[in-house]
């Protein structure tokens, strides 16, 4: 019975090597899902096979090299592979073989190629470790075959690569669209509201000053209670709403206990820092730091019909309640709360939990995220509690908590303190790049969000969306008409085109709304606005004709078209 086991198991192996392109493909998609690993080996896999080629003709000479390399381009095009795939392999060899002769002519050793070679390799190996994804060769290692899947394996790497590419949980656009990254859950078991009712008795014993709010850090809780906080903090709710949101394969999610606490709410606030949670802000101040998060979750412990918790740019909020949580992104979430015209059975008692949220091949880049938080809360709890009740300088520090407070959201709220930095950074690149990096770049950064966003329409935040196409359209906008100034010839015609062009698009988008203009109704965020009236009764498309015809006026002056010929076309 074994031998006979052992058998089937050859043959089924035998007749697993070797397989169509598309047997292979369904096979290696299963390994290259997330988009960030698939961006890497779209890098490594053509460095790789440049560098094998470069060593190649190093070693043999460029027609015996290029005809081997072209003979075996051709046997990957005879697969049944997508003729989209087939064109884009197509493409990617002969960006290859150009790549190869750049290193064969730039003097470059074979032990350099071989060390390029490498390190691509050990890139990809890196680019599986990052995302958390198993390598597809180590899925057939086990098999006796294993030779003979390796070659498949390698035989078919390129176009399997961009096969991927189609085939990915989230598409590479979804890296510039403004995703939703509020969280939401309810605890509900018999253990964790044993341990709810364990911190409302705490808080009930202790019966704080109602004036104003209390805080008890979780790090100077007595056993009992520091115990019932963590359990919350590790409760299977809470885990669920982070892992909806960012896989657990690829993504820590780390408790910050230096920074969670017991709050306890108050209806008085007069010019002192309480009044901070009254005003539309964001909480922290390390919005630019890059694919990272610090989240504030807040769980309701005891019944609150009073105090809603509001996201002004998600466009949600309400009371929450009785176990209810929501986490939300401590740098970067506009909210506020607000009063409801109603009484509260007792006081809020809430708790405030954080984690720190990054990819795992981030490694002690994310953990450091957590420690600038932990620092900047230490240092901004110290001046919020000094600031509750102030008197004299602290009441002039009352006043400048709350005039940094306002002055941090205006600036979120209008322009984005990650869309100012990108810019900054763009700025900086190009200076060593090209005179015209930034321009370009710049210029048409909004179309690439409008195209993103509408390809990805779910889990969408409507209000950062907004600011995020606003924001860089402006910029666009800006380097049109500054450049238009510097170019300046008197041309009727032009200027015309221009005020009226954009005076027709404008009208437009006040007929239709803000919501509407900006994919309010494709999102699902608005219902439609049928407008009947001027100018939709006067131009079809007056949105789209008015901005083309105010393109083609900047175009239409001649210093303007001599300096810039290609940017009109190109928008």
């Amino acid at each position: 019975h074994r031998a006979k086991t052992i058998a089937r198991e050859r043959e089924r192996e035998r007749e697993d090597a070797m397989k169509t392109f598309a047997a292979t493909a369904t096979e290696f998609r299963r390994y290259h899902s997330n988009s960030f690993n698939v961006a890497l080996h779209l890098v490594t896999t053509p460095v790789a096979m440049a560098s094998a080629m470069a060593m190649l003709e190093t070693r043999w000479g460029a027609a015996s090299a290029r005809g081997a390399f072209w003979a075996y381009a051709a046997a990957t095009m005879a697969t049944n592979a997508s003729e989209g795939v087939k064109v884009a392999t197509t493409v990617a060899w002969a960006m290859i073989a150009r790549a190869a002769g750049a290193m064969c002519a730039s003097g470059m050793t074979m032990w350099g190629m071989m060390g390029v070679f490498a390190a691509a390799y050990a890139g990809q190996e890196a680019a599986h470790a990052a995302t958390g994804e198993k390598t597809y060769q180590a899925s057939y290692m086990k098999f006796t075959n294993w030779p003979a899947l390796l070659v498949e394996h390698t035989f078919y790497l390129l176009p399997l690569c961009l096969d991927a590419v189609m085939h990915m949980d989230e598409s590479f656009l979804s890296w510039i669209v403004a995703h939703n990254y509020v969280v939401r859950g309810k605890l509900t078991s018999a253990e964790d509201r044993a341990a709810m009712k364990t911190i409302e008795r705490f808080v009930t014993e202790e019966d704080p000053d109602r004036s104003c709010t209390a805080h008890w850090w979780h790090t100077r809780l007595a056993p009992k209670e520091k115990d019932a906080f963590t359990h919350i903090a590790h409760s299977a709710p809470v885990e669920k709403m982070f892992a909806e949101r960012f896989r657990p394969d690829a993504w820590v999610v780390k408790p910050v206990y230096g920074m969670n606490e017991i709050y306890v709410a108050s209806s008085h606030h007069n010019n002192n820092s309480d009044t901070v949670f009254y005003m539309e802000h964001i909480d922290g101040p390390w919005a630019v730091y890059p694919f990272c998060f610090l989240y504030r979750c807040m769980l309701a412990v005891n019944e609150n019909v009073k105090v809603e918790t509001i996201f002004t740019q998600e466009g949600s909020g309400g009371c929450l309640s009785d176990g209810d949580v929501v986490g939300f992104d401590f740098h970067r979430e506009i909210h506020v709360i607000a009063d409801r015209p109603v009484a509260n059975p007792d006081r809020r008692i809430t708790m405030k939990l954080h984690y720190c949220v990054y990819p795992k091949c981030f490694g002690p880049f994310g953990e450091a995220l957590l420690h600038l938080s932990v620092m900047y809360n230490t240092v901004a709890r110290k001046l919020f509690l000094n600031t509750i009740k102030p008197t004299g300088f602290w009441r002039f520090m009352a006043f400048m908590v709350l005039a940094v407070t306002n002055g941090a959201f205006l600036v979120s709220k209008y322009a984005g303190i990650n869309n100012i930095a990108s810019v900054a950074a763009i700025y900086a690149a190009g200076k060593y790049i090209h005179p015209y990096f930034f321009f370009a770049v710049t210029s048409y950064t909004h179309y690439c969000m409008y195209i993103a966003t509408y390809h990805v329409r779910e889990g969408i935040n409507f209000g950062m969306f907004k600011r995020n196409v606003m924001f860089w359209k402006s910029l666009a906008l800006t380097h049109l008409g500054l450049t238009y100034l510097k170019h300046f010839e008197f041309d009727i015609v032009s200027i015309a085109m221009i005020v009226c062009g954009y005076g027709l698009s404008t009208a437009a988008t006040v007929a239709l709304g803000i919501d509407q203009t900006y994919f309010g109704v494709e999102l699902g965020k608005v219902k439609p606005n049928f407008v009947h009236g001027f100018p939709y009764n006067v131009v079809p498309h007056p949105m789209i004709i008015g901005s083309m015809v105010g393109l083609l006026g900047f175009h239409k002056m001649a210093g303007f078209r001599a300096a810039l010929p290609y940017a009109l076309p190109v928008h």
